[in-house]
């Protein structure tokens, strides 16, 4: 699908007409806004990583709470990262909550507050990410510490 056909499913207000100019001038306004190397009539898939990660982003809506997330920056360039991470910080200024799983230790431990770790149908945590080093958490992701 297109990014304008995603906008046009995000922003649905009427249960069966689409406002095809409206979707295509808001599609616009999200690309400028978040920096989509793209056009309103791209398809998403034939968008690079970071520009899809971008095109989700700005379909979230605006008053969301949480927002629950797996590999947020996976294969993506460094200035991708830092620009997702950016808006997803503004979002928790305003009050949104993140809760995020990677498999990258430094991202947990430099995007997180807390971290809890599961092995084996255990928890331990939370952890404050400021007192936490790469090596503790790779130790408790391999199961050292779980009786």
């Amino acid at each position: 699908m297109t990014v304008t056909e995603h906008v046009a499913l995000a922003e649905r207000k009427q249960p069966f007409l689409v406002n095809w100019v409206q979707a295509g001038q808001t599609a616009a306004a999200r690309i400028k806004q978040f920096n989509i190397k793209g056009v309103p009539a791209s398809t998403v898939e034939a968008l690079s990583g970071g520009n899809q990660q971008r095109t989700l982003l700005g379909l979230l809506p605006p008053n969301l709470r949480l927002l629950l997330m797996e590999q947020p920056t996976r294969g993506l360039d460094m200035e991708s990262i830092e620009y997702i991470w950016g808006l997803l910080q503004e979002r928790t200024r305003a009050g949104m909550a993140i809760v995020f799983a990677s498999a990258d230790l430094d991202e947990l431990l430099d995007r997180s507050d807390h971290l809890l770790v599961f092995f084996g149908g255990r928890v331990v945590g939370p952890l404050d990410s400021r007192l936490t080093t790469v090596e503790q958490l790779g130790e408790l992701i391999g199961g050292k510490g779980f009786a």
